[in-house]
């Protein structure tokens, strides 16, 4: 035995036992237990030995504890250990197996030294005996260990001393192994307690939901305890045991209910006993007992024994072919009769009793069995009602047993019958012999069982003989009965009447069954019966063969008939209906049949199987009797006529009957499956067959369009049939469901066609005349812009509106437009690309079109050739007849084909326009057709052609009255005449909408309708239609006084349409004012525009442009006095050029101050000619500058003040040369001087066709402000360049030069937009600014990163907004068709791409590859700046959905570049306005506020307004990989004022990015990878193993996605393989399992720079925790180890683990804790709500330990690990923190003083806040050890050494930190 007490052998359970040292305080902290082991254990190899372990107590030198827990040693060896010690305090002997008898000797050979115990087997005995515990929960979490209980031995000490305690309520010693002694003693020793007080034990106690009160044991004191109701109580063995002896001592219940519990042997044991000794018990319920016979027996011993019983409920089992267990049933039966008091049994299910009423038995009041309502009883209940009532003999009239049936009209089922029950019914009949007058059995073979041995059948027979008064008698099921030859009577061996060549032969089958039938009736004591088998008995069977001939089809399986003995109309004498089933012997049927041979009957016979084969077979058997084949010498034939009532007929009977069979009657379902058969039958012989009567019932629908197609053979066969059909003496009648009976007269008289349709049983109906439907294509649009915006109910939406075109009459009068907007909808290359002809007939004319088309399929003639002329096209003559669009046989055309599109194109004439072109001609006629109601139309933005618009204006001209406007233009000659403003905005729709239009319930205009693509435009093109009608309709002598026109929100991309323009505005010459503002034109479209204007300037009549004053310059040319400009002039291409092209600067000023603070320059829509235009003002007032210093003599120059801002950003015109021009012009000297007070910002961004030259020229002229800055000279006010702060990067190379300090420079920042599909064109489609870098942004911004080196990092953000993803609309616009709009089928008619035969309409192809080609652009264009980049600036590149509620702060961005995120001092620019991400953080914080405090009001708690968030415990900053995530950095998330929540709320809000796009490039160049909320699965990452090389990356980010294990193997391969310096990785939220995990474990060692993991929120269980801990640990896999203690390797340097939100549980944890305790540079580990505690605390503690004896961790999170009480949402346990108790023990005994805060403790978090330096002695809690070295203490305790990440020290005191330390140190504020 070890000296010191230390602990030998110890696992997660100890194997063989120890007696481990535990002071009062629980467990030793010195031992610092991890999973069984101690600190140094660990740090060494474990010694697996068996021992004891000895420890000290309170008296020193003396041992007072022995734990012998599980050490399996003999009681022998046990009881004399335990008897030498003398002072013995605690005991624990449980996993040894010992029985009760040891307990008593150990007891009474300790004497009274067991009166010392203070614990034993884990029962605080000393508490007990001083009366301390009111409540003793043995099977507590905390009280019970786990595996063992207190046990036999145990109980018998608490037996003792309960005795003595009067303190005691509540004991619960469930789960505890206390056995039957153990329960006994327990109870004997509180009923001899006179002092008890116990009122509630186990479970037996008041249940606290539900009304079940339980028992209070101190009412069994009084005798007032009744009703004792247990039931479902979950009671054992040992409960019971215990309940009885209460029961027993006080013998006071009278109702007791202990059904559905768990105890079987013992407890049915005691159960029984009770029930025999107990003398006032009235009601018993003790079914659900899990009992096997033998305690089924006992307790109906019991029953029978018991006297005072009234209602019992007993677990009777199964009632099965067990002979005991029907001794039973009869034993309980024959007591029940004696039984003195019982009224009521039941043997059920315990919810569902139905309790037999046993007095009416016993007083002998039935009449018949079963009683009513007991079909609901159990087998057992009903067999022991059985044998009472077979024992009482009631006088019992009527007797049913089995499934009742009638067995003349169908054959009985025996599907139900209890033939369990079987043994007892020829008993009980026997006993009831004497009263029974009616008799139904099923005697039916059961369908699943062999019968062997008796038959039960025969037995009932001949006991049947006793019932002398019985009348009716049904043996339900007797032709499959199962009877035995050996078992008949010998006096039942007669075969009677039948003849010898029917049983001795053809149905031998029956002979048994007719022979005990024959015998059974003709028994003298049936003397008085009247019915078998509803047949009627009376007479001798020799004188009645009809009867003979019944009862023989009685002994037939599966045969049920009905026999009348009527005349019938063709002369036979009677009339035998049968059914036969799929079992019947169609052979003998006939056979017995053939004994009728003196009197023919017309038998009718219906097979009931439900498979047509079967039926079909049975019938060919009737072939040889009906055909009259012999059955042998001397055997009569078969005389009857027969009908079959099937709707089916063999085919091989009608081919195989002879010509005089007497088949009378049969039916058929299909003409051309039965035609062959039938011409066989009628046509194949010499005479037809003799059949009277034809039926046709069809299988599906009757009535039909068409008729049925015959060929030219059966044709034949109908025309040879109707001949004989005719030709017969036999035939009367035809009859078919579709159609009224048809005779042989009518037969005659009908054509070979109808004759053909009335065989083929459909009614065709005729067809009626049909239309040819002309093409037409319905538009989806809207009412007004509101019902668009905002539909009106969701619930009950409206029915949307379509417009056809063409617009036919009924749909204009149902309509009733007066206007209608179809502008942007592109309706000429949407139906060239979409439109088919083959989808209307008028258009498919050459496919359909020739002789067949008035031929209806079906048709006698269909396929004969036609006459001349047939061919013609009688467009009358279609009219009239229906036509059948039947396209041409052998063309193997197709719906929606190319082929079938090219065969109508081939037919048209080369003259003749395209069917699309007609299509949409014929759609503009209907829309100005006489009977058009339409007052305003809009056009513009569809294809219009010249002709297009000659049409149109032809109809306006011709013959349409009520059109005012046509594309805003008015066409109504009073209106036009006084107009003097011209205003073509956009579409001209009001788009404005109040805010308060959405909650008002607002009725939309009617005759109103906008197409969803004009609701959606911004901007409208106009095409040379378009143009035409503006040139021809706006012309001087239609607009005679227009002195205004104004273009807006225009696109004029064909120069052509911008000449109609330009020559219709020429021609006005009263116009005097022009606004020509947003206009999209091209740079040869705006010279031509540019032109005109100069033109109509020069010409002296138009006066104001864009509100510039040109008539006034033009007249000040000759002055000397410049005049001064107005401030409110829009500078675009047009003043710009006009100004310029005119020489007007010369006498123009710009204005000292304008009303909008700037000047107005509209860049974004200046092309080439306008940014000439403006470099041209700019070298004049330059010019001016240099003149105005001229001789030295310096006067004021003129000024620019309002230039401020030259915005060219987003502008998709202008080109290198200009700006090469624009950059020259202000690096000019004098230009600077001019704009030295003015300009301050220049952006040429996202100008996507500024190419690398642009960029050069910019990177010179920020060169030339650099160099004027460094001179000393003056170099203008300019201060941003794209976003660039040049002064900042100026000041800050200032002070680098000067050896000042630094100041930080703000990071780069560019954040991209990835613009949907349609942006810009309706509500919620955001426009963004700035959305991409353009190849002049890519180099630019390199080039001044290499300028500026100190710029922090380089941080390019691509935000995904979630109207990315396709839907219904995008895919389909207002257009609704199938087709596809696939560029690559561009045709004529655009066929479509593959079609199947599930739907002739291909589906919507997708554009999910725009949508991935649209993302590339944005990662492709980051990936070129980070190759350009100085190798030296960290490049960051990061990736997620929009946030919502903040898209359009996102879509507007800013145009600066440094300092936006919002934690950099300079988030705002110089007018103090806050960057996009600062402004989005505010609204973040407010949404965050707004659920706290609803979060507070569901609590009832009030929140303040200035109430401060809680801060966070710690900061994990490890690596710095806050830095790395863009949710921090950008949006602010910071989990004190914003929560991830609070910026994603949920996987809605997830965008899926497209598998087509190539992530990988990223990888390669740059410094960190952020791609979060984007649905990354494994096919994202399959080009990742191309990236052979990872030269910058440190930092990976890719949370919140779906990559799973597969992804993370992908991800880790490919880093291992590019030999990565990653040193950071972020996997949270990706669905990762153990194998993954596994995966990184295996992978870490290969990354020796990866020193920080986070894989929060997974669902890594215990095998991939425990990898990742083995793999940074050093050890080897269990695998490699081969099940022996995993080897270490060495430690790997991860200093950070974040495994937060995973399922590591007990064993993670314990591997965990040794990790802990030996790695050298583990700082941070997280194992929060990882189930730690879900079983016990053990783990946690280890953990806890390992933490405190760490050199290293500094940081502990264990947060969430306890089961809390209740559930969440979805059903699982709550966690929350340890409990009180567990908490109290760290305090006390684990955590040194001064080491960790008192706060972070209760919260699960330990943060070392100071590391002690002193020995043992210091530490709270510790008590050394005997023989333990001074040095081990201090080991454990990892006292003197430092590099945790400290939050603060105690006091004030000043503790040195590392580097590590500082970056994990808690926030400020926290505790």
């Amino acid at each position: 035995m070890p000296s010191g007490g230390t602990s030998v052998a110890e696992d997660d359970v100890s194997e063989a036992g120890s007696i481990s040292a535990r002071g009062r305080g629980g467990r030793q902290p010195g031992n610092s237990r991890l999973g069984g082991r101690t600190v140094a254990a660990m740090q060494e190899p474990v010694n697996r030995l068996s021992g004891l372990d000895l420890s000290f107590g309170d008296t020193p030198m003396q041992f007072e504890r022995i734990n012998l827990l599980g050490s399996e040693l003999s009681e022998h060896a046990i009881s004399s250990l335990v008897l030498s010690v003398p002072n013995l305090v605690e005991l624990d002997l449980r996993g040894n197996r010992l029985t009760a008898q040891f307990g008593w000797q150990l007891v009474k050979a300790m004497k009274k030294k067991y009166l010392n115990l203070r614990n034993c087997n884990g029962v605080p005995l000393q508490e007990l005996r001083l009366n301390n515990v009111e409540t003793l929960n043995l099977a507590s979490f905390k009280n019970h260990h786990g595996m063992y209980g207190i046990e036999v031995v145990g109980a018998i000490f608490l037996a003792h001393f309960l005795r003595l305690n009067s303190s005691l309520k509540y004991l619960n010693f469930k789960r505890n192994d206390v056995e039957k002694d153990g329960a006994k003693a327990l109870a004997q020793s509180l009923l001899g307690n006179p002092q008890c007080g116990l009122v509630t034990v186990n479970t037996m106690g008041p249940m606290k939901k539900g009304s079940k009160p339980g028992i209070d044991f101190q009412q069994f004191k009084t005798s007032n305890l009744k009703v004792v109701n247990l039931g479902n109580r979950l009671l054992d063995d040992d409960d019971f045991v215990f309940l009885e002896e209460w029961l027993r001592r006080y013998d006071c219940v009278e109702d007791l209910d202990v059904s559905a519990n768990l105890f079987s042997r013992d407890g049915i044991r005691k159960l029984a006993r009770y029930i025999k000794d107990t003398r006032t018990l009235r009601k018993l319920n003790c079914a659900g007992l899990p009992v096997d016979l033998d305690g089924s027996q006992l307790l109906v011993q019991a029953v029978v024994q018991n006297e005072t019983l009234e209602q019992v409920a007993l677990p009777l089992g199964p009632c099965d072919g067990n002979v005991e267990r029907h001794q039973m049933f009869q034993q309980l039966g024959l007591g029940l009769q004696n039984h003195p008091a019982m009224t009521a049994l039941a043997a059920g299910r315990p919810g569902a009793l139905e309790w037999a009423n046993l007095g009416v038995v016993r007083e002998g009041k039935i009449k018949e069995y079963p009683p009513p309502r007991s079909n609901g009883w159990p087998s057992a209940q009903m067999a022991t009602y059985m044998w009472l009532v077979a024992a009482q003999k009631p006088p019992v009239e009527k007797f049913q047993f089995g499934t009742p049936g009638r067995p003349d009209f169908d054959y009985p089922s025996s599907v139900g019958t209890p033939f369990e029950l079987w043994p007892i019914v020829p008993t009980l009949i026997h006993d009831l012999s004497r009263t029974l007058t009616s008799i139904t059995v099923n005697v039916g073979k059961h369908p699943g069982r062999d019968v062997e041995g008796t038959s039960r059948v025969m037995e009932l027979m001949r006991v049947l003989t006793r019932c002398t008064v019985l009348r009716i008698l049904n043996l339900l099921g007797y032709g499959s009965a199962v009877l035995k030859d050996k078992e008949l009577p010998q006096e039942w061996a007669s075969i009677g009447s039948v003849p010898k060549w029917l049983m001795d032969d053809r149905a031998r089958k029956i002979r048994v069954h007719w022979q005990a039938l024959h015998g059974l009736l003709s028994t003298n004591t049936l003397g008085g019966l009247e019915s078998f088998n509803e047949v009627q008995m009376s007479g001798s069977l020799r004188d009645q063969p009809e009867l003979t001939c019944l009862l023989l089809m009685q002994c037939l399986e599966g045969v049920a008939v009905q026999l009348s003995m009527k005349p019938q109309p063709g002369g036979e004498s009677g009339l035998m209906e049968a059914r036969l089933q799929a079992t019947a012997d169609v052979d003998t049927f006939c056979d017995v049949l053939r004994l009728l041979g003196r009197q023919t009957l017309v038998v009718t016979i219906m097979f009931t199987d439900k498979k047509v084969e079967v039926v079909k077979a049975q019938q060919a058997k009737l072939a040889g009797p009906l055909s009259g084949v012999t059955a042998g010498e001397g055997v009569p034939p078969f005389p009857h006529s027969v009908v079959l009532k099937n709707n089916q007929v063999s085919e091989q009977l009608l081919k195989s009957l002879d010509c005089r069979a007497p088949l009378k009657e049969f039916c058929y379902e299909n003409i051309s499956m039965t035609l062959p058969a039938l011409f066989a039958a009628l046509c194949g012989k010499d005479k037809p067959l003799p059949v009277e009567k034809i039926r046709v019932e069809t299988k599906w629908d009757t009535r039909t369009m068409a008729k049925k197609r015959f060929s030219n053979q059966q044709r034949k066969m109908l025309e040879g049939i109707q001949a004989r059909l005719i030709a017969s003496e036999h035939f009367q009648v035809f009859q078919s469901s579709a159609k009224e009976d048809v005779d042989r007269d009518e037969i005659a008289e009908k054509s070979p066609q109808d004759f053909a349709a009335l065989l083929g049983g459909h009614a065709v109906e005729k067809p009626e005349s049909n239309g040819k439907h002309h093409a037409r294509i319905p538009w989806r649009c809207y009412p007004s812009y509101r019902n668009f915006i905002t539909p009106k109910d969701e619930d009950a939406p409206e029915e949307p509106m379509f417009v056809p075109l063409p617009l036919d009459e009924e749909s204009a009068s149902e309509l009733r437009l007066q206007l209608l907007s179809l502008c942007m909808c592109n309706l000429r290359s949407r139906l060239a690309k979409s439109a088919r002809p083959d989808e209307w007939p008028v258009p498919s004319k050459p496919i359909w079109q020739g002789s067949q088309r008035l031929v209806c399929p079906g048709e006698w003639d269909e396929y004969e050739p036609r006459g001349p002329g047939a061919d013609d096209d009688n467009d009358e003559e279609d009219e009239e007849r229906h036509v059948r669009f039947q396209w041409r046989p052998g063309s193997q055309l197709r719906i929606g084909t190319r082929r079938a599109c090219t065969m109508v194109e081939q037919a048209l004439d080369l003259a003749e326009p395209s069917f699309a072109a007609t299509l949409f001609q014929d759609g503009l006629k209907s829309l100005l057709s006489e009977s058009s109601t339409l007052t305003s139309l809009d056009l513009r933005g569809n294809g219009l052609t010249r002709e297009d618009a000659n049409v149109l204006l032809s109809l306006i001209e011709q013959q349409h009255s009520n059109l005012e406007k046509l594309n805003q233009i008015p066409v109504v000659a009073d209106k036009s005449k006084d107009t003097k403003e011209l205003k073509f905005d956009g579409t001209g729709i009001q788009k404005d909408m109040n805010e308060n239009d959405e909650d008002q319930d607002i009725d939309d205009p009617e005759g109103e309708a906008y197409a969803r693509e004009a609701l959606e435009a911004e901007y409208v093109r106009m095409d040379e239609g378009d143009g035409v009608i503006f040139y021809t309709l706006v012309t001087p002598e239609w607009f005679p006084v227009l002195t205004k026109v104004v273009l807006r929100h225009l696109e004029i991309p064909q120069a052509g349409t911008l000449a109609y323009i330009t020559d219709a505005l020429l021609s006005l010459t009263s116009v005097r004012e022009l606004v020509l503002s947003e206009l999209k034109l091209s740079g040869r479209g705006a010279s031509l525009l540019l032109q005109a204007v100069a033109e109509m300037a020069q010409n002296q009549h138009l006066d104001l442009l864009n509100g510039l004053p040109l008539g006034r310059l033009l007249a000040q040319k000759e002055g000397a006095t410049p005049l001064q400009l107005p401030g409110d002039i829009e500078w675009n291409d047009f003043p710009l050029g006009a100004m310029a092209r005119l020489n007007l600067w010369p006498v123009a000023a710009l204005p000292q101050s304008m009303a909008d603070g700037g000047f107005n320059l509209r860049g974004q829509h200046l092309t080439d000619v306008g940014l000439r235009g403006l470099c041209v003002m700019l070298r004049h007032f330059a010019g001016q500058a240099q003149a105005s210093s001229v001789g030295g003599i310096r006067s004021a120059p003129p000024s620019l003040m309002q230039l401020t801002k030259i915005d060219l950003s987003g502008n998709g015109q202008i080109t290198d040369d200009t700006v090469a021009d624009l950059c020259h012009t202000l690096q000019h000297p004098s230009t600077g001087a001019s704009l030295r007070h003015s300009l301050r910002d220049l952006s040429v961004r996202s100008c996507m066709k500024l190419k690398a030259r642009s960029a050069l020229e910019l990177q010179s002229f920020v060169m030339h402000i650099r160099d004027a800055g460094r001179g000393g000279s003056e170099s203008g006010g300019l201060q941003t360049i794209n976003g660039l702060d040049l002064e900042a990067l100026q000041n800050a190379g200032r002070a680098s030069t000067s050896g000042s300090r630094r100041e930080g420079l703000p990071p780069m920042t560019l954040r991209t937009y990835v613009e949907p599909d349609g942006a810009g064109k309706g509500e919620g489609l955001l426009k963004p600014n700035l959305p991409t870098l353009s190849e002049c942004d890519v180099l630019f911004f390199a080039c001044m990163l290499h300028l500026w080196p100190h710029i922090p990092h380089c941080h390019v953000h691509v935000v995904l907004p979630r109207e990315l993803m396709p839907d219904d609309r995008a895919a389909q616009g207002g257009f609704l068709t199938w087709s596809r709009d696939d560029p690559a089928d561009d045709g004529m008619f655009g066929g479509p791409g593959a079609v199947t035969n599930d739907s002739p309409y291909p589906p919507p192809s997708s554009s999910a590859k725009k949508i991935a080609a649209a993302i590339q652009a944005h990662f492709d264009a980051a990936r070129r700046l980070f190759e350009a980049c100085p190798t030296g600036t960290q490049l960051r590149f990061s990736a997620s959905p929009a946030i919502p509620d903040c898209e359009a702060i996102l879509a507007h961005g800013d145009h600066r570049v440094l300092g936006l995120p919002p934690s950099t001092a300079a988030n705002a620019d110089r007018q103090g306005e806050l960057s996009s991400f600062a402004k989005i953080k505010q609204i973040l914080q407010g949404k965050a506020q707004a659920r706290r405090r609803k979060i507070a009001r569901s609590r009832g708690e009030h929140l303040p307004a200035n109430a401060q968030p809680a801060r966070p415990l710690y900061v994990n900053n490890i690596n710095s990989q806050r830095l790395h995530c863009h949710f921090r950095t950008l949006y602010g998330k910071d989990e004190m004022d914003i929560e991830h929540g609070d910026i994603m709320p949920d996987e809605r809000y997830n965008v899926c990015l497209p598998t087509e796009v190539d992530i990988s490039q990223a990888f390669a160049v740059s410094t960190s990878v952020d791609l979060q909320h984007l649905e990354l699965c494994p096919a994202h990452l399959d080009r990742l193993c191309l990236v052979t090389d990872m030269p910058v990356l440190t930092h990976i980010n890719l949370n919140n996605n779906l990559l799973g294990d597969a992804g993370v193997e992908m991800l880790f391969r490919a880093l291992v393989d590019a030999n990565s310096s990653v040193v950071h990785v972020a996997l949270a939220s990706n669905g990762i399992g153990d194998e993954g995990a596994t995966t990184i474990a295996l992978n870490l060692g290969s990354l020796p720079r990866l020193t920080s993991l986070e894989l929060c929120d997974n669902f890594i269980q215990e095998r991939g925790s425990i990898a990742i801990a083995d793999a940074i640990g050093g050890y080897a896999s269990h695998e490699e180890a081969d099940g022996e203690e995993a080897p270490q390797t060495g430690p790997l340097p991860v200093l950070s683990v974040d495994l937060r939100g995973n399922r590591s549980r007990e064993l993670g944890a314990r591997r965990w804790a040794e990790v802990v305790a030996a790695h050298p540079d583990l700082k941070f580990l997280c194992l929060a709500q990882n189930e730690l505690g879900m079983l016990s605390e053990e783990r946690f503690l280890d953990l806890v330990c390992a933490a405190v004896a760490s050199a290293s961790l500094s940081v502990l999170d264990l947060q969430d690990n306890f089961p809390q009480e209740g559930t969440d949402v979805k059903g699982r346990p709550i966690m929350g923190p340890p409990p009180t108790e567990v908490i109290e023990d760290l305090l006390a005994d684990y955590t040194p003083a001064g080491e960790f805060a008192a706060e972070d403790v209760r919260r699960a978090v330990f943060i070392r806040r100071h590391r002690g330096g002193g020995g043992a002695a210091e530490k709270k809690g510790r008590q050394p050890q005997q023989g333990q070295q001074q040095g081990s203490a201090q080991r454990h305790s990892g006292g003197g050494t430092s590099g945790g990440a400290a939050a603060g020290t105690p006091g004030g005191a000043s503790v040195p930190m590392s580097p590590f330390a500082a970056s994990l140190a808690p926030s400020a504020g926290s505790p």
